[in-house]
């Protein structure tokens, strides 16, 4: 039998992202990463290959980090991003002469995404703006080392909900604004100005202006729409269209359209969607409101930090290609101008990244097996081009199999289950439940570093999309919205029966469960609900909705997925709150937390820890410094490795500790709506309501 995966493979792992095609379609550009166990740092290098040439060219090597490459239009010239210093710089490099590439910006705020004009005279990228001084005191001595862009400030001063974004840290009145440098070097252009953030841009096809998506207007930190401005090179600009949470504006090669991905709407689990809107202004059009699926992709792993969306236009802008996330998976889509979509590349996976180019889709694309390949299809043939990771053919990488469940009310839903290494159907065996993010995120068909080290453990691991997942249309997705630990949780609960029931193989006595940001949140909720669990992780979690209301960094946001604000009325929020039920915890936690999360803040955790500890209740903290909320997929690797051993070991408890309780006795079902009497036949594992408890066995 093979070697079990361990938190240490960490740093033998290569992830591939960030695929462009060159225009002609014949070479591919991508980004190569990697964990540096001897430096703690993420690496990462731009790699150039012909489509089918078996070996690749190591385009180039930074010191640090390489990544986001883009071609010029005529094929002979790459810009790239690359982290030299403290912060991350544009460079050019001529294929004419590889290995010397020209650094184009000196921002000391640093500067990424470069796009090039159409003519291939300009690029331009997204740079930091100290635009409002007054939010900063900045201590005026040089930093303590190279690495370090300045010293922490002396005060900062919040007059705006956006004062700070999970992942980038506090703002300090610095803002992402789109600037413009000659392709050969010279000047910086700033083109857009102000306390607001560019969050996407594209050249028009004349290169004489530029699309932005942002909110300039005032008070924009109380408002979760954004807009489409066009802009010229001297910085005039104009609205165009409003009024949705966009991203991603693409304008077409013919000019007259601009594509850009947006919800229906502002409501919370309304799914993405594809749309255009005239480039001289007019009505906006919905081109995917026919596709009952999100634009996007949506799978959770611990693989690739973020979701970022993008547009492709055929060249004649009569087609918009597009990932799209279905049940489990994620797959490239198109869709012409008169809203027929249709699938182009799918498969039992998940694709993440792709681009088109004269006929050729390259891809990257996760399996169960694999955390990313590079793939290209071409009239109707796919070939696999890269082998980034065949040491994991030495190891157990379990193929998880596929369960349909059933609510209580018939809803159907859709899990996986990971057996162990050498499994053996006559035996028992400790089982995880594993509960993923979102809440509007899903599991699916795709590599998992964390779920394939407990099964290698000896664990059965089982995964479920609950009510809320996204794959599943926009119905199921909006079913959690105002309604965490309601139904989501009798479907984690009744999936989990079901589960034991259909394999038989399940030790009851000796159950854990464990996720991350939403899924910490229901995590803590389980064990305030039912004792039934041994052990329990709540990673990057929430405890209280009521004091995380307005401190993380998304509020507008959480006023639309939990409800209104708890003041002065606090009841509908306390309710869902799991502190609200800490004194029925027998189970004991571990949380696992960065000390710089902004979006599940580190206080929730702390909360429950204390009145825990506070109850003489089993309970450990892990704090990781420096950590945002996706310390799991792109913190310093040698703090994911322990955060990996960290979670195993304590998941070990399930094997050892034997809890006192009355196995399987949740809170009442009835507060959550339960059907009585329900129409339809009710699973083997659900009894009727009694009295005032309901039971499931």
């Amino acid at each position: 039998m093979p070697a079990p995966i361990v938190p240490e493979d960490l740093f033998k792992f290569r992830w591939i992202d960030h695929v462009r095609l060159s225009p002609d379609g014949e070479r591919v550009a991508y980004q190569l990463s990697w964990a540096d166990g001897e430096a703690r740092q993420n690496r990462s290098r731009i790699v150039i290959r012909r489509l089918l040439e078996p070996e690749p060219a190591e385009a180039t090597g930074g010191t640090r980090r390489d990544h986001s490459p883009e071609w010029s239009l005529d094929g002979r010239r790459l810009a790239f991003v690359s982290r030299r210093g403290p912060v991350d710089q544009v460079f050019v490099l001529d294929l004419a002469s590889p290995g010397d590439s020209r650094q184009l910006t000196f921002l000391p705020e640093g500067a990424g995404s470069p796009t090039w004009s159409p003519d291939g005279s300009k690029i331009a990228f997204i740079g930091t703006d100290l635009a409002d001084p007054d939010a900063i005191v900045d201590d005026p001595r040089p930093p303590d080392n190279k690495d370090q862009l300045r010293r922490a400030p002396v005060a900062r001063v919040a007059r705006r909900l956006d004062y700070k974004h999970d992942g980038q840290g506090f703002v300090d009145g610095r803002y992402h604004h789109l600037f413009v440098v000659p392709a050969a070097g010279g000047d910086v252009t700033q083109i857009t100005k102000g306390a607001w953030d560019v969050s996407g841009f594209d050249w028009s096809p004349d290169g004489d202006r530029l699309v932005v998506a942002g909110n300039a207007e005032p008070n924009a930190d109380l408002q979760r729409a954004l807009n489409l401005y066009v802009v010229d090179l001297a910085g005039r600009r104009s609205k165009l269209a409003g009024g949705f949470y966009l991203a991603s504006p693409t304008w077409s090669p013919r000019g007259d359209l601009i594509a850009f991905i947006a919800p229906n709407g502002l409501d919370a689990g309304l799914i993405e969607r594809l749309w255009i809107v005239p480039a001289r202004g007019g009505d906006q059009r919905c081109l995917t409101i026919g596709l009952d699926q999100a634009v996007g992709d949506s799978l959770i792993t611990d693989m690739r930090a973020g979701h970022n969306t993008r547009l492709v236009w055929s060249p004649e802008a009569d087609r918009v290609y597009f990932l799209s996330s279905g049940p489990g998976l994620s797959s490239v889509y198109s869709c012409d101008l008169e809203g027929n979509a249709r699938q182009e590349v799918g498969g039992q996976r998940r694709i993440y990244d792709f681009d088109v180019a004269s006929g050729v889709t390259a891809l990257c694309a996760s399996d169960v097996s694999n955390p990313g390949d590079l793939h290209m299809f071409m009239q109707g043939a796919e070939a696999r081009v890269t082998d980034l990771n065949p040491w994991l053919r030495e190891r157990y990488v379990a193929q998880p199999e596929r369960h349909a469940f059933t609510a209580p009310d018939g809803w159907r839903l859709e899990g996986w289950l990971f057996r162990p290494p050498d499994f053996d159907p006559s035996r028992k065996y400790p089982l995880v439940m594993e509960v993923h993010g979102g809440p509007h995120g899903q599991y699916g068909w795709a590599f998992f570093h964390e779920l394939q080290i407990l099964a290698g453990m000896g664990y059965m691991v089982l995964c479920v999309n609950p009510r809320g997942s996204d794959g599943y249309g926009e119905h199921f997705r909006r079913q959690v919205v105002r309604d965490w630990g309601g139904k989501d949780y009798i479907d984690l609960m009744s999936a989990l029966d079901q589960a034991i029931e259909q394999t038989g193989t399940v030790d009851v006595s000796r159950l854990g469960i464990g996720g991350g940001s939403y899924g910490g949140y229901m995590t803590n909720w389980v064990i305030g609900q039912t004792n039934r669990f041994s052990a329990a992780v709540a990673m990057r979690s929430i405890s209280n909705l009521v004091s995380e209301y307005s401190q993380h960094d998304i509020v507008l946001w959480g006023a639309l997925e939990l409800g209104p604000p708890p003041w002065p009325d606090l009841d509908e929020l306390w309710k869902r709150s799991p502190i609200r039920y800490v004194q029925n915890i027998q189970t004991p936690l571990l949380l696992s937390c960065g000390e710089m999360d902004l979006r599940c803040a580190i206080s929730q955790s702390e909360e429950l820890f204390g009145a825990m500890r506070f109850l003489g209740k089993t309970v450990e903290m892990v704090r990781f410094p420096e950590e945002s909320h996706d310390l799991s997929r792109s913190g310093r690797p040698d703090r994911r490795v322990e955060r990996l051993k960290r979670i195993a070991a304590w998941s070990s408890t399930t094997r050892s500790r034997r809890l006192s309780r009355r196995p399987g006795r949740p809170r009442c079902w009835k507060r959550f709506g339960c059907p009585k009497p329900l129409k339809r036949p009710r699973p083997p594992s659900w009894k009727r309501c009694t009295s005032r408890t309901c039971r499931l066995l």
